[in-house]
């Protein structure tokens, strides 16, 4: 249980947390599959959807664990997509061509998980609220401002500014000292079982984990919510 009257700070990840990565991610996707004629090589976007998905999240899970590096990510996810769908020419620089139009198209965008204004409202009211995120650098702060809501985040830590990934111990540190905040008043608020609650956890805060996909509930988590607006019930 989760004491509130103890509580100061929470930190919330930003991808499937406030931020709609997977509706946002979508369309972005549907964007660089025309603009760049991929369907002369594959005539299903679902299937290339797929294939993109999979190995994105694939890259993503080594990444959190300082397995690969960033520039490794964001060249190889396109590239491998780029094969398995049958290309066999400039495959790196299409691939990396392929990334930046996507990553800049993708922080345009402004789909916001249900809930989330309104929940980051009702913890302004109370608490100092931050961003703690493994995504890049600019390209998180650009979707909180397209979702209209980086008015109501006071810092946004990101990966790149310290070097770590969630979950090492690492980066949770940082971000307390980056917002002079302490461990056992903060609370994160995440969707990754992984990287958000084991990683927060670790580093002694409490831990509130958002099961947007409704799988398992995370048992290492001091609390499970369906939908954002769960936790202020909780906060």
């Amino acid at each position: 249980m989760i004491d509130k009257t103890k509580i100061k700070t929470v930190f919330v990840d930003v991808d499937d947390t406030v931020w709609w990565f997977t509706e946002n991610s979508k369309l972005s996707l549907r964007h660089v599959y025309d603009a760049f004629g991929l369907a002369a090589w594959q005539p299903s976007y679902e299937r290339f959807r797929d294939i993109y998905l999979s190995k994105n999240a694939e890259l993503w899970n080594l990444y959190h664990h300082g397995k690969i590096k960033k520039d490794f990510l964001v060249t190889e996810r396109f590239r491998y997509t780029l094969q398995q769908i049958g290309v066999t020419q400039r495959l790196d620089e299409l691939g990396a061509e392929i990334d930046e139009e996507y990553l800049h198209f993708l922080a345009q965008q402004s789909i916001l998980v249900p809930g989330a204004k309104e929940l980051l409202e009702y913890l302004n009211c109370h608490y100092r609220v931050h961003a703690l995120s493994n995504g890049f650098k600019g390209t998180q702060q650009q979707k909180l401002l397209s979702g209209g809501i980086s008015h109501l985040i006071d810092k946004v830590i990101i990966s790149d500014d310290c070097g770590f990934t969630k979950p090492m111990r690492e980066i949770f540190d940082y971000a307390l000292s980056e917002c002079g905040a302490e461990a056992e008043s903060t609370v994160m608020i995440g969707d990754n079982a992984d990287a958000d609650i084991l990683g927060a956890r670790n580093a002694g805060w409490h831990t509130i984990y958002f099961n947007i996909k409704g799988t398992a509930p995370c048992r290492e988590a001091d609390a499970n919510v369906d939908s954002l607006l769960e936790v202020k019930e909780i906060l």
